[in-house]
């Protein structure tokens, strides 16, 4: 009888190396140019009201559009790379975002804008395939270290964003601003030409010829060898029925996590892009002056403000990484929601016409990114293989709708004069995601 060896004894043997790099360069672009979509919503919302003399509620209404479109690509694009592989989920993905952000580029009127921005993004719903698609071809040993440095990919994509409209939105304007965001989507879809589709995808269309042709490329490329042998199925991790899987997770045995967990991932979205949001309208939440009335809808200090802010991620995902595995996961969140709200709240007293929000706003970014990242570790870990997908997605899909709520709150509220509520309701949900993440089993 011949040998057999698993996928996951396949990947493991093949090792980390030039093969795995090419993936992290590609689809970490992939994930910069996801966050540089999702940042540009603080800016476009704003130099769009000027030009087109929207309210503020149609502002607030662009954003939300963004969420509502995610919410129906995750799905999508889910069971797209199921079907078709992950490699052409990916490419299709990007093409779709790319046309759309020029599509953007070039409206003449809100509608079009907001019917483009809504493709946008159920385009970035698609960000959970590049996701995918990396994790499968990295050994069992590094998933967690790489996982980790790839979410790193997200913050560079936030800060260069800042760096982009700073530069581009004061000269040449949001349309210059669309269509140089959306670059980086061409570096993958040529990159991807360089990559193989994922082997994990031909085994589980019952073609596992190719899935070994595809390992033993990768292997080479890493200057190793696969087993001796040919490759079997074994246990490969498919999307289950998604009502069967809101059965099993709302089943007594794990209808606490998943309450605790879709809170989390309401609360993760929803203060991170309020905080997105509130950096470039808090200043004038206090002042009577109309932005509009000015050459630009944002001054140097502005920009000063967001880049700092920003910036904040950076030693966010840090912490996030150098405290979760000293006090765990729980506590990690707990500890970062509980910052998150505590911060959130320092603002309420406030003149926001001063320097300290934007300190403030700093450590309150800081943290929310690290609980974000935590979050994300966590999810896929305490749910069994065969609903994991599943339920990691349906959980995801609650961020979305946080997502989609927050620019009300975040944009319409605040701009209606009403600070302390805003800060206030972010500061309530905090503190509810902390009490949620102390009653994670």
């Amino acid at each position: 009888m011949s040998r057999t060896y698993s996928m996951e004894e396949a990947i493991n043997s093949a090792g980390f190396g030039y093969s795995q790099l090419k993936l992290v360069a590609i689809t970490g672009f992939f994930q910069a140019a996801d966050a540089m979509e999702l940042m540009m919503l603080s800016f476009l919302g704003p130099a769009v009201q000027c030009q087109w003399n929207l309210t503020d509620t149609e502002v607030s209404a662009l954003t939300t559009v963004v969420f509502v479109g995610m919410l129906f690509g995750t799905y999508f694009w889910g069971i797209f790379a199921d079907r078709y592989g992950r490699w052409t989920a990916l490419f299709y993905d990007c093409i779709t975002v790319f046309l759309f952000a020029m599509l953007s580029a070039g409206s003449v009127n809100y509608g079009m804008l907001m019917f483009a921005r809504t493709m946008v993004g159920f385009g970035l719903g698609g960000f959970g395939v590049s996701w995918s698609y990396f994790l499968e071809f990295i050994p069992t040993e590094q998933r967690g270290r790489w996982a980790c440095i790839m979410l790193g990919w997200w913050s560079v994509g936030t800060v260069l964003e800042a760096g982009l409209a700073w530069a581009i939105l004061p000269t040449i304007g949001w349309r210059w601003l669309l269509v140089i965001s959306a670059a980086p989507l061409l570096i993958v879809l040529v990159g991807l030409f360089f990559l193989p589709e994922s082997p994990r995808y031909f085994l589980v269309v019952g073609n596992p010829q190719k899935a070994q042709e595809i390992l033993e490329t990768v292997a080479e490329g890493n200057g190793k060898s696969l087993p001796e042998g040919n490759l079997i199925g074994g246990q490969i991790e498919q999307r289950s029925n998604p009502i069967e899987t809101l059965k099993i997770i709302w089943s007594p045995k794990w209808a606490r996590l998943t309450g605790n967990l879709w809170l989390l991932w309401f609360a993760n979205a929803f203060c991170y892009y309020g905080l997105v949001l509130m950096t470039t309208t808090l200043r004038y939440a206090d002042s009577d002056e109309d932005i509009c009335e000015r050459d630009h809808p944002f001054t140097d200090e502005d920009y000063i403000d967001v880049f700092i802010a920003t910036a904040a991620e950076i030693p966010g995902l840090a912490l996030a990484l150098v405290i979760v595995d000293r006090i765990g996961r729980k506590l990690s969140q707990a500890f970062l929601f509980g910052g998150t709200a505590v911060f959130i709240l320092l603002l309420i007293p406030l003149d926001h016409q001063t320097t300290a929000d934007v300190a403030i706003l700093f450590f309150a970014r800081m943290l929310i990114t690290g609980a974000f990242t935590v979050t994300y570790l966590y999810t896929p870990e305490v749910y069994p293989t065969n609903i994991r997908g599943t339920a990691f997605g349906i959980a995801n899909s609650f961020a979305r709708i946080g997502g989609m709520l927050c620019p009300f709150v975040a944009q319409d509220l605040l701009q209606s004069g009403y600070a302390w509520a805003t800060e206030l309701i972010f500061a309530f949900f905090c503190l509810m995601a902390t009490i949620a993440a102390v009653r994670l089993p």
